[in-house]
């Protein structure tokens, strides 16, 4: 998504003229009309007088009010100490969440008050999310909530999509995850309504590039697998800062 948000606003070109009057909705015009193939979804001010963001995706960069420059990177707010281009991302892989209902999620709730909620692609398959699959219970005794969304790594067809689409279509998908998270077998048996393709199209949107990936309840993400005393601190840590 970023490459390709890149390449297109510098392919596309930008006249000074044509961006004049109000700046963030004339660039966002010419964005759309130049760049029909990148779903760029805003453009707004930012607190630098004359910088834009501009968003696509999951994907945050700047340009200038002319449309002449254009940079990637994160936007510090030295003053307040926050990194605004994280929270902006993080807001939009909260957005992006909502597209999938709790539902089609694998959840195991706390045992006593819920502190926090991580919600986590994972991959059946996948050696670490096995061994974060092992800590469930210690974070779920410390109230964390844990929501799975089924993302296989590989594609239609291979083992673990078919694990993935049997385990989404059983009478009892809790209980097929935590089979396939141990290494034994499920029966194999799909259905249309296994969401699979979604997962993983919301995965791409998410900008996910392995698995386990953590969402905090926050929109922060954590790569790969963590334990679950670290994963607890940080999302404290997290909690602290809001």
């Amino acid at each position: 998504m970023r490459k390709t948000l890149i390449i297109g606003l510098l392919a596309a070109g930008f006249s000074t003229a044509a961006l004049a009057g109000d700046a963030a909705d004339k660039l966002e015009k010419h964005l759309q009309e130049t760049m029909p193939d990148v779903p760029v979804s805003s453009v707004s001010e930012t607190p630098v007088e004359g910088i834009y963001e501009v968003v696509a995706g999951t994907e945050v960069v700047y340009m200038t009010a002319d449309g002449d420059y254009m940079f990637q990177g994160n936007l510090l707010d030295m003053n307040a100490r926050v990194n605004l281009t994280e929270q902006r991302r993080s807001e939009m892989r909260l957005a992006l969440l909502e597209e999938i209902d709790e539902s089609r999620m694998v959840v195991y709730a706390p045992e006593g008050e819920k502190r926090h909620t991580v919600t986590v692609f994972t991959d059946t398959s996948c050696p670490y999310c096995q061994k974060l699959h092992k800590e469930i219970p210690k974070l779920t005794e410390n109230g964390v909530e844990v929501r799975y969304i089924l993302y296989p790594r590989s594609g239609p067809g291979s083992p673990a999509y078919k694990t993935a689409e049997a385990a989404a279509c059983a009478d009892d998908t809790k209980a097929a995850v935590d089979q396939a998270m141990n290494g034994q077998s499920i029966d194999l048996e799909a259905c249309e309504q296994s969401g699979i393709p979604r997962n993983r199209e919301l995965a791409r949107k998410m900008g996910l590039r392995g698995t386990p990936f953590i969402v905090t309840d926050s929109g922060l993400t954590i790569p790969g697998y963590r334990p679950a005393e670290e994963l607890i601190k940080a999302l404290d840590a997290t909690a602290d800062r809001s």
